[in-house]
């Protein structure tokens, strides 16, 4: 995929601030990460599946037509799951129980504010009939870069905490996926996005979904390490 002019000054700004970057990698890419840390990561993505990911199906309505099946398919598979492969917050569910616990402990914590971030935004813009600044919010600022940081997240639980294939699913199948779903967000961007005002809206919306995936990291962080983490906002 070739970007240039803006698209390319946006993705560089997006990227600016990778989730490799985050010392929630940093330390599991060490092993000092701690196994409860991992699990209220896995805990937070469950939530970034059934109520995230199910926001965007409000968007459906609104997007063109060649977009329509695209987009429903992908929900679909993240929700439901497919013959091959369970449904996303179910695999969520089982890489966390691999750090020590059980998917029912995972599946009862409770979704964190830096997290309800995610469907409360999105279904903002979806609300505004701003179907674009939506999936922006969510393949350009989240799921374009989740891809990278999902290869070298299986990589390290196999090396340092001693995940099977299996346990580390989760992340496995998310290096392809959200790969092609940032390259249709950036496709419709690029597509639809044609004024200075529609650009910047669009830009807006994407550095707003890649601050909350990095301050959600933060927040679990936080919680579970008992250490401060960065906080991003439009301004950093």
């Amino acid at each position: 995929m070739q970007l240039e002019g803006f698209w390319k000054e946006l993705y560089d700004e997006v990227n600016g601030k990778t989730f490799l970057d985050h010392p929630i990698y940093r330390d599991m890419a060490a092993g000092t990460l701690g196994r409860a840390t991992i699990a209220e990561m896995l805990a937070q993505i469950k939530y970034c599946v059934t109520e995230g990911i199910a926001s965007l199906a409000l968007i459906i309505p609104q997007v063109p037509r060649p977009l329509k099946a695209e987009l429903a398919e992908n929900l679909y598979g993240e929700l439901a799951g497919t013959p091959r492969v369970p449904s996303h917050w179910e695999l969520a569910l089982r890489t966390g129980a691999a750090a020590g616990y059980t998917e029912d402990d995972i599946d009862a914590r409770p979704m964190l504010p830096e997290t309800k971030v995610y469907p409360d935004t999105v279904a903002a813009y979806a609300g505004k009939g701003k179907w674009l600044e939506a999936l922006s919010f969510v393949a350009l600022g989240i799921e374009d870069m989740f891809h990278e940081f999902s290869a070298k997240t299986a990589q390290a639980l196999r090396e340092n905490y001693g995940f099977d294939d299996a346990a580390a699913f989760y992340f496995d199948a998310h290096v392809e996926a959200d790969e092609e779903h940032g390259r249709t967000g950036w496709n419709a961007a690029m597509a639809h996005a044609k004024t200075d005002a529609e650009m910047q809206s669009v830009r807006r919306a994407s550095l707003e979904g890649r601050n909350m995936w990095w301050n959600m990291y933060s927040a679990v962080y936080e919680k579970e390490e008992g250490r401060p983490a960065p906080r991003l906002t439009l301004d950093s």
